[in-house]
């Protein structure tokens, strides 16, 4: 009985902190002000409407509003941990979880090429490919067990860690190498919420 019940706590507790975690529903775009950071993200799907298990594409675009800055990852390179999440939410506005979401596989330290210099008045973006129905890191994250049919929100949630300065141009105190300021980076990655993009509506059709 106290196995069960110590189980069961833990269950809960892993409940908890997934709520605490997971982004509220916002349909207002808030874009980037964050001391000399100003900028926007926008999205954008290829198709309206999609049937389940085919692919569908999101263009992400980030506008730098301000003086000429580097960003980390804004191209969302899967190899470095991701400095924004692509948040999918139900119809009835319920977060399901992130398209972008890591599933294993190969990986490599954060390096000084991770950050990209963008001009002022200038874009990044990219454009991402993903299967209807879906859904990594979640029970939706096998083709066996899609999303049901029906209405979805998607939205571009970045973290404090895009706007992080390169630690490799950095001076510490005490002094660091450049590998160990990287490392500290990764380790302390900061995926506070710290602006958004667009939302935009895609549905799902049955086969």
């Amino acid at each position: 009985m106290r196995l069960l019940t110590v189980g069961v706590l833990v269950i809960l507790c892993g409940s908890v902190i997934a709520a605490k975690t997971a982004p509220e529903w916002s349909a207002e775009k808030h874009d980037l002000n964050a001391g000399s950071y100003k900028g926007m993200a926008t999205i954008a799907v290829d198709k309206s409407g999609v049937t389940l298990g085919e692919k569908f594409s999101v263009d992400i675009r980030f506008f730098n509003d301000s003086g000429g800055e580097h960003f980390y990852n804004p191209f969302f390179q899967g190899l470095v941990p991701l400095p924004a999440r692509l948040a999918i939410y139900s119809a009835d506005h319920r977060y399901i979880g992130d398209l972008l979401y890591w599933e294993g596989g190969s990986r490599r330290t954060v390096t000084a090429d991770d950050w990209t210099f963008v001009p002022s008045e200038c874009c990044v973006g990219c454009s991402k490919r993903f299967t209807a129905g879906y859904v990594p890191g979640t029970a939706h994250g096998v083709t066996s067990n899609l999303l049901p049919p029906g209405d979805y929100y998607l939205q571009m949630i970045y973290f404090k860690a895009f706007v992080a300065t390169n630690p490799a141009r950095m001076l510490s105190n005490p002094p660091m190498d450049e590998k160990e300021r990287l490392a500290q980076f990764e380790k302390t990655f900061d995926r506070v919420e710290l602006f958004r993009s667009n939302v935009v509506t895609i549905q799902f059709t049955a086969k």
